[in-house]
């Protein structure tokens, strides 16, 4: 019978191994979705105890506001958000508004619709977080008031939220879900620094003067280029993101000479030059009351003469980032002190240090830098070659690289967190 067998898959070996791989997939198909209805299952019991809890007679059941790209990781984002996130809310007793944006740039325009909510839940990538959060703060004139922010991850790139909730494989993405959805209903709020970002340009186009707000990065330079051809490889399945760096190391098209004349100011504590008194927007909302504005009239008695001295360097590199503290881990250290951390690169790379440092980058490594500055603000003028189209990345977003002025606005906007991050 054994060797009968043995004989059988040997003459049909080919059909053997396709059967073989068929089972496999199955078995570990039906394993994944066994452990998905589990933890969907623990989940939702956490979120109706929530629901159970009494409301005072004085005080609205809890409401939110959804902003949902329907379009965000290839058109998946509608489905996951009923599946894994809509069950938790609405099992929590929380009121749901869900509001679908039609097109780039909708979630701008969706935000300033938003009133009488006690919270606003992005659910999608990096750039409809970006685009609700320059609109909210269009709208409100650099002010995030009370109202606080829900990130879930439900975008091809979610920057952000991979610091606050984990992510990755099946079984990963939903537990991040999950626990994104948690935050919101646990109400876990922590504030969160923001970039204001202006082009400097005399251009009379029509959204010229309006300032971009971004939470993580503005990046420049060939590994920018190289991450953002990522999806050109997507025949390579889940090494595309590894080939995106061999196929494109000896490319020109990538901006391998990123030469600008950089003007900035260094990081401030807190004193009467930078200190801008905050008009608060009123939010009797749900969630409103365990948001604590922190007390800053203080600064008006503070001198601090070098706040106003700008400083002047000149970069030529491969590389160029500009981060928020969201995103990255405080250099020097003193966490008291908002800043921008910039991270400059090499002038020169060779192919197997771009391939290498590539490969860093998309284990969640560090890429080789050569000088770290931290500032409170800073403009960037950059030397651009005639007829070639150059980009940076702002939240994972392109944008034609202009001349820009960067400002942080420390703490602007409050955003929920997982409870295990909320001191990170």
């Amino acid at each position: 019978m054994i060797v009968r067998t043995a004989k059988t898959i040997k003459n049909h070996w080919k059909k053997s191994l396709f059967a073989t791989a068929l089972v496999t997939y199955g078995a570990i198909y039906t394993k994944n979705h066994f452990q998905i209805q589990e933890l969907m299952r623990l989940y939702c019991q956490k979120a109706a105890e929530y629901g159970k809890e009494s409301i005072p007679l004085n005080m609205k059941p809890r409401h939110i506001t959804v902003i949902l790209n329907p379009n965000a990781n290839k058109r998946k984002a509608s489905e996951e958000f009923e599946k894994y996130c809509a069950p938790l809310l609405h099992l929590a007793g929380i009121s749901v508004d869900v509001k679908k944006t039609e097109s780039e740039g909708h979630a701008k325009t969706l935000i300033e619709e938003v009133h009488g909510t006690d919270a606003i839940v992005i659910a999608g990538g990096d750039g409809t977080l970006s685009e609700v959060i320059t609109g909210l703060l269009r709208h409100n004139n650099d002010d995030g008031g009370n109202i606080p922010i829900g990130i879930l991850p439900l975008g091809k790139n979610n920057t952000l939220a991979k610091i606050k909730f984990s992510g990755g494989k099946k079984l990963d993405k939903v537990r991040s879900l999950a626990d994104a959805t948690m935050a919101v209903i646990e109400e876990t709020i922590k504030p969160a620094d923001v970039m204001k970002i202006e082009i400097l340009s005399d251009s009379t186009e029509t959204n010229a003067n309006k300032p971009v707000y971004a939470v993580t990065s503005l990046k420049w330079g060939a590994y920018r280029d190289a991450e953002a051809k990522k999806d050109s490889y997507w025949y390579f399945g889940p090494l595309r993101k590894y080939a995106t760096y061999i196929f494109n190391g000896f490319k020109t098209e990538l901006t391998w000479n990123c030469e600008a004349i950089m003007s900035y100011s260094l990081p401030c504590e807190g004193c009467s030059n930078c200190y801008k008194k905050k008009q608060q927007i009123i939010n009797n909302g749900w969630f409103s009351r365990f948001i604590k504005d922190d007390p800053q009239s203080e600064f008006l008695r503070v001198n601090n003469p070098d706040c106003q001295i700008t400083h002047e360097k000149k970069i030529s590199t491969t590389d160029l980032a500009l981060s928020t503290l969201n995103i990255i881990e405080n250099p020097s250290g003193t966490e008291d002190i908002p800043k921008l951390v910039i991270e400059i690169g090499p002038n020169k790379v060779e192919y197997m240090d771009f391939v290498r440092n590539g490969f860093r980058m998309e284990k969640g490594m560090k890429r080789d830098v050569e000088e770290i500055i931290e500032v409170k603000s800073i403009e960037i003028n950059p030397e651009l070659v005639q007829g070639k189209d150059v980009w940076f990345s702002i939240d994972n977003e392109d944008y034609e690289v202009k001349p820009v002025r960067i400002t942080l606005l420390p703490k602007i906007i409050h955003i929920f967190c997982s409870k295990e991050s909320i001191n990170v």
